[in-house]
């Protein structure tokens, strides 16, 4: 604290409304999370984090997750831009070039659309909990046929 008074009840910290959560895992398995997860440079706990949270369908800002997002934002400056050119071209007071100005609001309206469809795919809470459930059905799948001796 360092000389500094704080009111005790303020001081407090909220209790955590995390949950610890513990799991066995063979030699074989611990080694292998162990060296996938080195190359991505995390930890453990953060690696189970992601597992559970893309299975409940959370968002969650991996590398691809940040260049969708940069795309997202250069093509939301493109629209900005064509809007200011679409303006520009319908506040003109001679004869407007309508062909250049209806070529650019086609334009714009074919990146509205882009941006749509990837506001839309990041969205999708369903795809992302299927996603995260189909692959918990393949790695059961997976385990049941290594479990069965036939």
């Amino acid at each position: 604290m360092r000389g500094r008074w704080r009111d005790p009840e303020q001081a407090r910290k909220a209790p955590r409304a995390d949950k610890l959560l513990s799991v066995r895992v063979t030699e074989a398995e611990l080694a292998e999370l162990d060296a996938q997860i080195a190359v991505l440079g995390i930890r453990r706990n953060r690696a189970l984090r992601i597992a559970a949270r893309r299975i409940g369908g959370f968002l969650e800002t991996d590398a691809g997750v940040v260049a969708e997002l940069r795309a997202l934002n250069r093509q939301i400056a493109g629209v900005a831009t064509n809007v200011n050119q679409i303006a520009h071209a319908a506040n003109r007071t001679h004869d407007p070039d309508y062909r250049a100005f209806l070529a650019e609001r086609a334009e714009l309206g074919r990146v509205l659309i882009e941006v749509r469809g990837l506001l839309q795919r990041m969205l999708d809470l369903g795809a992302r909990r299927e996603d995260g459930l189909a692959r918990l059905r393949a790695a059961a799948a997976m385990d049941a046929a290594e479990d069965d001796p036939t």
